[in-house]
């Protein structure tokens, strides 16, 4: 049983580290949500401009 904690624990800290080296902090979400905003809108403005 104490085993299985610390493996389950250790796995848990590594999915942890993952997500921190994989850009899933505030400055990379706000990165991203403008991106996605400006992809928005410019894709708006093309089907306003085809309609």
């Amino acid at each position: 049983m104490i085993l299985f904690l610390i493996l389950f624990f250790a796995l848990q800290g590594f999915v942890l580290l993952c997500c921190a080296a994989a850009g899933n902090d505030p400055v990379s979400q706000k990165l991203s949500d403008e991106e996605q905003m400006n992809f928005l809108s410019d894709w708006n403005r093309r089907q306003r401009e085809n309609a």
